[in-house]
């Protein structure tokens, strides 16, 4: 019993002598979460990364609702996620023909809200925590359409346009109802694999 105390002091005594870097913490922990599949508290500075990503997409999620009555905004009790649900028809023009192709555009007027989710994704100046943001539509019961297809090219080539950088976006397909899309915003350490809050993943 007395070898435990004194490993115990001992290891309490290299504790109180430490300096923890903020970054270097970030890092072992995601580590330890995705080789163990478990949940530890962020540092600090994850800890902040993560108030201001929700500031940014809680003000996402208010902007789509005042341009968008229709959509119905989940930000998953905080965390750095936001999920916005809507309807195609609230984003896209009817689809036409040109050229024997089908041709989608997406409805103009909301230059300033895809601006906006520009801004939102941009990494974490403190940290590089990162916000996946991404755009699937729903197939309608029918996996073989071609409209969600060009729909969601639509909106991948829009978002890019207002600055959404390529490597924090992806687009697709997903069984759901017709005239059903989603946005699915999720932060994540910078280089991570995986989110550090998942939300349901679409059908690519």
């Amino acid at each position: 019993m007395s070898v435990f105390f004194l490993l115990l002091a001992f290891f309490i005594l290299l504790t109180s002598l430490s300096t923890f870097e903020n970054r270097k913490f970030d890092a072992v922990v995601q580590a330890v979460q995705d080789a163990f599949g478990v949940t530890m508290a962020q540092g600090p500075a994850a800890q902040a990364a993560l108030a201001r990503a929700d500031e940014r997409l809680g003000a996402v999620g208010r902007r789509l609702v005042a341009v968008v009555p229709d959509a119905v905004i989940d930000q998953g009790g905080k965390g750095g996620t936001l999920v916005a649900t809507l309807s195609a028809s609230s984003l896209f023009a009817p689809a036409t023909a040109e050229g024997g192709g089908t041709v989608v555009t997406v409805l103009p007027g909301r230059e300033g809200l895809w601006r906006q989710m520009a801004e939102a994704v941009r990494p974490d100046e403190e940290t590089g925590l990162e916000i996946d943001l991404e755009f699937l539509v729903a197939d309608g019961g029918n996996p073989g359409a071609s409209l969600p297809v060009f729909q969601a090219g639509a909106m991948a080539r829009t978002l890019a346009a207002a600055g959404v950088s390529p490597n924090a976006m992806s687009v697709g397909v997903e069984n759901g109802a017709a005239d059903q899309v989603r946005f699915l915003f999720r932060a994540r350490p910078p280089h991570a694999g995986a989110p550090l809050n998942p939300v349901p993943e679409g059908r690519p």
